[in-house]
Formats: C-alpha cells, structure tokens, sequence
C-alpha cells in the first residue's frame, strides 16, 4: 500500500464498503499517535451513516479527556476487506497503529515523498 507526504503528513488512501453504495476512497495521515484504527470527522461518520457501536473515554496528547462515539466500518485493506472501528471526533481523518499491526510503516518525509506499509 502506498501513500504520499502532503504538507509534512504522510497520507494513505483507505476504500471504503458501504451497503448499497459504490465504493469510496478517503485520504487519512498516518499517526503512529493514535492507537486505534481509525478516526472521521463527526459529520463524515454521519454522511457515511456508520452503524454506532459504543462510547468510549479518549485521552488526547494534551492529555485532555474527551467522550467518543465509536462506530463499525468495512475498509479495503491490504487486499481484503476488514472490519474496524472508527472513532468520530477531529477534523481530520486518522490513521492509527491498530490498523498498523503486522505490518512495516515507512515513510521519507519531504514532500512529495513515499509513503510505503508492507505486510511484515
């Protein structure tokens, strides 16, 4: 799977399987931060209609706490479709290290650059 560095953030296209729908790519930043596997803004888990799964309590790098609703999404994923829970909050989609296990993240950041993960 590869991606590109934009503006410092290393992006990857994520497809997306919604009932009845064609399939939908979404650009998101790669943040090894973020332990989890994916976050939308709230708006767009609303457009996409995402089933909603549970709450849950998020603690944010300020270490800030905030309540999250967690929702259910099939993605196309290294070949396959998956799926995973995505968080509604922020205002830009994420890309979190859950989504990263098994596999190796490589990224070489000036822009423009190559944004590669590998199936370890």
């Amino acid at each position: 799977m590869h991606g590109q560095v934009v503006a410092h953030h290393p992006l990857l296209k994520v497809g997306f399987q919604l009932p009845g729908q064609p399939g939908l790519s979404i650009e998101f930043a790669v943040d090894t931060g973020f332990v989890g596997y994916l976050t939308l803004p709230p708006t767009a888990v609303q457009m996409l209609n995402l089933p909603f799964l549970r709450r849950v309590t998020a603690n944010l790098a300020d270490d800030s706490v905030i309540h999250v609703s967690v929702h259910v999404a099939t993605i196309h994923w290294d070949g396959q479709d998956q799926e995973v829970e995505v968080l509604a909050t922020g205002v830009r989609p994420l890309l979190g290290t859950l989504l990263l296990h098994g596999y190796e993240l490589n990224v070489q950041f000036t822009e423009g650059g190559l944004v590669s993960i590998e199936n370890l």
